[in-house]
């Protein structure tokens, strides 16, 4: 894809610079991280996804900085241009997928086989160097495959304008369409028992609350006493009895929890691009995104290695 830097028309009548617009939307891209670390950040150095979301953050914090040096020096006296800027930073995060990914997926899968040598802070050190060696990696990528040069452009009607070649991460799609196709697979398979199952789901979250919580909490989570959760055993065990078949399966509570969760952002992304609005790379890979995709690995081992 081609982000315009500049466009002018040939009487002179009209000039523009994007570079102002540029900076803007990364700046909107950096308070998007910053309100989801704001619900996550105790959680950042305990996997190595977590690490990972760290480093996304802190390197669009260095291109927004960047970035406006570029604008408020003025390309005269800039030392690199922004289409430099934004052309490595579009290939760099094209590249940070499927390693992050990957590692992330062999780090929840192996973290109950971790010896002593692993554990906090020499686990955390190990998380820091992948994270760090995918990182230089990518930046490698970059300068094996950015195109940092202008391209000029024609349109009809006199008007000219310098793109630079950017790149759209195909990956961030592929995941978004595959993930939401499997939802709408799950959910078809099982639509004749989904209102029962929201139902009980509905009438168990009505039970907890109408139980008095007791002054122990720890974050979301409420505990009360052992003797409140109790009643009369044989109306429990009718109770079960009762509900037993109408338990959904692992994989479904999974899907429709994640479902219910990410929806919304996965109904943007596919709108995106059935509206052809391209996304650079730089942009579609953010913190939302990788939380996104943590919980999808998150559930997928938890599923795994459940009884």
């Amino acid at each position: 894809m081609l982000a315009i830097i500049e466009s002018w028309e040939e009487e002179g009548s009209y000039y523009e610079d994007s570079t102002g617009q540029f900076l803007f939307i990364l700046l909107l891209k950096v308070g998007l991280d910053c309100l989801v670390l704001s619900m996550c950040l105790c959680l950042l150095h305990t996997s190595f996804m977590g690490v990972c979301g760290l480093s996304v953050f802190l390197v669009d914090v260095v291109l927004v900085c960047a970035v406006a040096a570029v604008w408020f020096l003025g390309p005269a006296r800039s030392p690199v241009s922004i289409c430099f800027l934004l052309a490595h930073a579009s290939a760099v995060f094209n590249a940070l997928p499927l390693p992050m990914l990957g590692l992330g997926l062999l780090d929840y899968a192996s973290e109950p086989c971790y010896t002593t040598c692993h554990v906090a802070p020499c686990r955390d050190l190990w998380n820091y160097a992948l994270t760090l060696l995918v990182w230089v990696l990518a930046g490698v990528h970059s300068c094996c495959s950015a195109v940092t040069n202008l391209l000029e452009v024609e349109y009809e009607g006199g008007r000219n304008a310098l793109g630079c070649a950017v790149q759209e991460s195909e990956f961030v799609v592929h995941f978004s369409v595959g993930i939401s196709v499997a939802i709408c697979c799950v959910m078809l398979l099982h639509y004749k028992h989904l209102p029962l199952w929201l139902k009980e789901a509905n009438r168990l979250s009505e039970q907890r609350d109408n139980v008095n919580p007791m002054l122990q909490s720890h974050l979301r989570f409420r505990y009360a006493k052992l003797q409140q959760l109790r009643g009369d055993e044989d109306e429990q065990k009718a109770l079960a009895v009762e509900t037993e078949w109408q338990r959904p399966p692992l994989y479904l509570s999974l899907t429709l929890d994640f479902g219910t969760t990410w929806a919304s952002y996965l109904v943007m992304c596919i709108a995106c691009e059935l509206l052809g609005l391209a996304v650079p790379a730089y942009i579609s890979i953010n913190l939302l995104w990788l939380e996104c995709a943590n919980s999808v690995l998150v559930g997928l081992v938890f599923w795994l290695k459940s009884d």
